[in-house]
């Protein structure tokens, strides 16, 4: 029963491939609606780094949970999470700081 997993590695690099371009699609829509009126959309900014932020978490789980014996793939996923960290911390800092003065 060792071998007993619903997901390959293929099918969840699949699933993660899928995932990046969804993510990487909204958020370019949402930045261009950014770039061109900040006031009207000034509500995306903390959705965008929200988006990276989950984007990058998946990428740091899937590189750990795939590669636990490979080191510099470790590593990678290891980056990938404290970035995500990051990422996270300033959609909390931009949603604050637009929403308070709301």
């Amino acid at each position: 029963m060792a071998g007993n997993n619903r997901y390959s590695p293929r099918k969840l690099g699949t699933i993660l491939d899928a995932a990046h371009i969804a993510i990487g699609i909204c958020v370019v829509l949402m930045a261009v609606f950014a770039f061109f009126n900040p006031v009207r959309y000034m509500f995306l900014f903390p959705l965008i780094f929200l988006l990276a932020s989950i984007l990058n978490f998946m990428t740091g789980i899937f590189y750990i949970r795939m590669y636990p014996r490979v080191r510099k793939k470790k590593a990678a996923g290891s980056l990938y999470i404290v970035i995500g960290s990051i990422t996270a911390v300033l959609c909390i800092v931009s949603a604050v700081a637009i929403y308070r003065n709301i």
